[in-house]
C-alpha cells in the first residue's frame, strides 16, 4: 500500500508540474528501454527460431546447417542493432522530433556490417557444399575459392557503406583506377603470383596435404594462397615459395605414386657356385611373388661380374606409397632375403682385391 501511494503521487507531481509533453517524453523514454531490455533478452530465442526456419526451409540441401550457423552471431548483433534503433526512435517520437538521418545510416552501416560477417564465415562452407559428397573440387580449389569470394565479399561491403554515406563512388573508382595503373608496373610481381596460383588451382599437380619435391626444395604441402605456396621440409622448416616460381618449375608429387619402386644390387663371392647363385635367385623371387605387399612380377637376375663379386640385381614394386611404410616392408623383405641366401649357403662379397707378389731373385 505504501509503495503504490508512493507511485501514485510520482504520478500526480509530473502530471501537475508538466506542461502536457514531459509525461509523454518520459513514458517514450520507458518505453525505449522496455524495449531494448525485451529484445536484448530475448536475441538468442529470435535469432534461433530465424534459424530454426531457415534450416528447415534448406533441409535437403547439402552443408545447409553448416552455412546457416555461421550467421548466428551476426543474426545476434543484427537484432541488438535492431533494437537500439527502435529504441532511439522510440524516444525521438516521444520528443516530438524526426530522428537525424545519421541514425538511419548507422543502422544500414550495422546490417550491412553483420551481414558481410555472416556471409564471410558462410563462405567456406559454402563452397565446401559446392564440392559435393564426391569431391568435385578438391581441397586446394576450396580453399582458394573461399578466399577469392571472402575479397569480394569485403569490396562490396566497402562499396555499399560509402553508398550510405553518401560518397562518390564513381569518383573513388576512377580514382582508384589511376592509382591502379599507376601501381600496375610495382605489382607486376604480385599479378604474376596471383596468375600462377591460378594455374596451380587449375592444373592440379598438387593439393594441400600432399609430400612434393621441385628443383629446390622436398616437403609437405600445408597452405596455398593467393600469393604464395607454403611448404614444410622435412627438417620442420617452413618454406614460403611464391606461386609464379613455383608455377614455373617442375615439380614431383610423392604422394600421387600407386606404388613405390625397390631396385638394389645384390654381390656374392665368386667363390659361390652357379648352382647356388642359381638358387638364390630363384628363391629371391618366389619370396617376393609371394608377398602381398609386392605389385606385379619381381625382376631377379644375375646382372653381372663385379670387380670382386657376382652381381644379382632386385627390382620390383610395393603397394605402400608413404615413407615409413615403405621402409617397414622393404626392412622385412631384406630381412627374409638375408636368412634365404643364408640357408643357401651364399656368401654376400665385399670390396676385395687380390694382390700377386712376383718373386724375385736373390
Amino acid at each position: 500500500m505504501v509503495m503504490t501511494s508512493n507511485l501514485s503521487a510520482v504520478a500526480d507531481f509530473f502530471i501537475r508540474t508538466s506542461d502536457g509533453n514531459l509525461l509523454g517524453r518520459v513514458i517514450s523514454v520507458l518505453l525505449a528501454l522496455i524495449l531494448f531490455g525485451v529484445v536484448f533478452m530475448l536475441r538468442r530465442r529470435i535469432v534461433s527460431l530465424i534459424l530454426r526456419v531457415a534450416k528447415k526451409l534448406a533441409a535437403k540441401a547439402p552443408h545447409a546447417d553448416e552455412v546457416i550457423d555461421s550467421f548466428t552471431k551476426p543474426l545476434i548483433a543484427l537484432v541488438v542493432s535492431l533494437a537500439v534503433y527502435g529504441a532511439v526512435q522510440t524516444v525521438f517520437w516521444g520528443f516530438e522530433t524526426a530522428s537525424p538521418k545519421f541514425l538511419q545510416q548507422l543502422l544500414r552501416t550495422a546490417v550491412i556490417v553483420t551481414l558481410t560477417w555472416g556471409l564471410l564465415k558462410a563462405s567456406g562452407p559454402a563452397v565446401s557444399a559446392a564440392r559435393g559428397e564426391k569431391g568435385v573440387l578438391s581441397e586446394t580449389l576450396v580453399v582458394f575459392l573461399s578466399r577469392i569470394i571472402q575479397v569480394v565479399i569485403l569490396v562490396l561491403a566497402a562499396v555499399m557503406v560509402m553508398d550510405v554515406f553518401e560518397y562518390d563512388i564513381t569518383g573513388i573508382i576512377t580514382g582508384l583506377g589511376i592509382v591502379g595503373l599507376a601501381f600496375s608496373l610495382a605489382a607486376q610481381d604480385t599479378a604474376s603470383n596471383f596468375i600462377g596460383g591460378v594455374v596451380i588451382v587449375a592444373d592440379k599437380p598438387f593439393a594441400v596435404g600432399d609430400w612434393i619435391q621441385t628443383s629446390s626444395l622436398e616437403g609437405v604441402v600445408e597452405d596455398i594462397s593467393l600469393r604464395s605456396t607454403r611448404i614444410r621440409t622435412f627438417k620442420d622448416a617452413l618454406v614460403v615459395v611464391s606461386n609464379s616460381s613455383l608455377a614455373a618449375d617442375e615439380i614431383i608429387n610423392w604422394s600421387r605414386m600407386n606404388k613405390r619402386r625397390v631396385e638394389m644390387t645384390l654381390g656374392f663371392t665368386y667363390q659361390t657356385s652357379r648352382e647356388t647363385l642359381g638358387k638364390v635367385v630363384e628363391g629371391i623371387r618366389e619370396l617376393l611373388k609371394s608377398d602381398e605387399n609386392v605389385v606385379g612380377d619381381p625382376t631377379v637376375a644375375f646382372n653381372e661380374f663385379g670387380e670382386s663379386s657376382l652381381n644379382v640385381t632386385v627390382s620390383y614394386f610395393l603397394n605402400q606409397t608413404g615413407y615409413a611404410d615403405y621402409i617397414r616392408l622393404k626392412e622385412q623383405l631384406n630381412f627374409q632375403i638375408m636368412d634365404l641366401c643364408e640357408s643357401l649357403g651364399a656368401d654376400f662379397a665385399f670390396p676385395s682385391r687380390t694382390v700377386y707378389l712376383e718373386g724375385g731373385k736373390s
